[in-house]
């Protein structure tokens, strides 16, 4: 009888421990996929475009128009979702405000970046450096 009361006393201090590990785990809905960060897919880990990254602080990730889309767009010639400073050299009125946009200091502006421009009308590719 000594042996039945250990299994029964083994038993339900294992429930209690499974129990107590199962309340403790932070659910998860069926339905939602897990965080990039923990996908097994490495290039899913990173963004596919820079301009648009989370890790600007949420005043400065403001939605921008088409127009100004548009035109980032046309400076970022390599399509790498930033303009460097070559790029924005096809553009007097850029290159010009480029090191003050540039907000972390990268040498590269992001859309968010680069929709804080001055006299954003003004900004156009010279026709000389176009293709630079």
């Amino acid at each position: 009888m000594n042996t039945i009361i250990q299994r029964t006393l083994l038993s339900a201090m294992m429930t209690i421990a499974f129990s107590t590990a199962v309340a403790a785990a932070p659910e998860k809905d069926p339905g939602q996929q897990e965080p990039a960060s923990t996908q097994s897919n490495p290039s899913a880990q990173q963004p596919n475009n820079p301009s648009m990254q989370q890790s600007m602080p949420p005043a400065m990730t403001a939605p921008v128009s088409a127009t100004t889309q548009q035109k980032f767009d046309e400076f970022d010639v390599d399509h790498d979702g930033v303009i460097d400073q070559q790029e924005a050299n096809a553009s007097k009125e850029l290159s010009a405000q480029f090191s003050k946009l540039d907000a972390n200091n990268d040498g590269k502006l992001t859309v968010i970046e680069f929709n804080k421009a001055q006299n954003m009308a003004m900004i156009k590719i010279d026709p000389k450096k176009k293709g630079f």
